[in-house]
């Protein structure tokens, strides 16, 4: 699985659910405890993150949580394939964002 499919599955996986146990016809192992830590940011640059979210249609927490995992993930995959994916991936945001800007322009 690509980082990014990982970071949208992680972004979307329900907090209300995250702690309940696993139905027991289900494949794998539960993942653990979660840790909670707050982290300081400025209002302003908390108010882009809560916009885009919210564009996104996902919530605050999933879209950072999203992020720091796929930086994680990128520190960990030092491999040439995982430098290329991570490209594409640059590749498509900035397709999304040409895509947005033209709409904007128009």
């Amino acid at each position: 699985m690509d980082i990014e499919r990982r970071v949208r599955a992680i972004q979307q996986e329900p907090d209300a659910v995250k702690d309940l146990p696993l139905p027991d016809d289900a494949v794998g192992e539960p993942r653990g405890r979660s840790v909670v830590r707050s982290v300081r940011l400025p209002e302003a640059e908390y108010a882009e993150i809560e916009q885009l979210a919210q564009q996104l249609d996902v919530p605050v927490s999933a879209l950072m949580r999203g992020w720091v995992l796929q930086g994680l993930a990128e520190e960990h995959d030092l491999s040439l394939r995982g430098a290329i994916e991570r490209v594409l991936g640059e590749a498509d945001r900035l397709r999304r964002i040409a895509r947005q800007d033209d709409v904007a322009q128009n």
